[in-house]
């Protein structure tokens, strides 16, 4: 069933009471802000089983639509940091449901989380400064990550308000054949607003692990989160 907003009205937006995490697949197009703050952009999934509607109905586009509301002031750094993913392939978080005023059309909404690689010409200038002095400038792993937490304050997307923490996990870059050297990495944020991480080195599975928490508007969020992620062999 769908969600009532404070006014009794039937939100047309039903919860599969399916979340779905780290879901590999690239975006099409160019993402989009509205007016009224809603993110929204088209997602191809690799697997097709996400296109399906409660009533194993395909979307006609074999895309998926995702879609969170941003605060303003955070909009734009939101959208264009997505923007510089798009032809990359990207890893997607967050809430299935399906649109009743579109047909039944299944969306990911609210989207919690967006990561994909970056090309050697998107690394950011801090890092490049670092890899100018490894041994081997090529052994690294860099990544764009964007999170948010809804900002839809009636008629709510479903499970807008739960807390949550969005995980996932970077593999470590190959190993190059020189001695004394290993693992480093570092987060540094653009946008960092009622955002906490965790970073956690996995040696036995050679990944990064990250945790990331933003508070919902309930906690007195929302939060937004836009990073670059950076993993390579330093000197020991």
């Amino acid at each position: 069933m769908g969600l009532m907003d404070m006014f009794g009205k039937k939100s047309p937006l039903v919860d599969c009471q399916t979340y779905l995490s780290n879901i590999t697949g690239k975006l099409s197009g160019a993402p989009q802000a509205t007016a009224d703050g809603d993110f929204s952009v088209w997602f191809v999934p690799d697997s097709k089983q996400y296109l399906l509607n409660r009533n194993k109905v395909k979307n006609s586009n074999d895309m998926l639509e995702l879609k969170v509301r941003l605060i303003s002031s955070y909009r734009q750094a939101f959208t264009e940091a997505v923007a510089g993913i798009a032809s990359q392939p990207v890893f997607a978080t967050g809430v299935l449901i399906n649109d009743d005023s579109k047909g039944g059309k299944a969306e990911i909404r609210p989207l919690d989380m967006l990561y994909a690689p970056l090309k050697s010409e998107q690394y950011p200038s801090w890092f490049k400064e670092i890899q100018k002095n490894l041994k081997d400038s090529s052994a690294v792993a860099v990544y764009r990550i964007v999170a948010a937490t809804d900002a839809t304050k009636t008629n709510k997307p479903p499970q807008t308000e739960e807390s949550r923490a969005v995980r996932a996990t970077f593999p470590w870059p190959n190993k190059p054949n020189f001695p004394k050297i290993k693992i480093d990495f570092e987060v540094r944020a653009g946008v960092n607003v009622k955002a906490d991480f965790k970073l956690n080195n996995d040696l036995m599975r050679q990944k990064i692990e990250m945790d990331l928490g933003l508070e919902t508007i309930k906690e007195d969020g929302p939060g937004v989160f836009v990073g670059d992620l950076v993993i390579y062999w330093g000197n020991e």
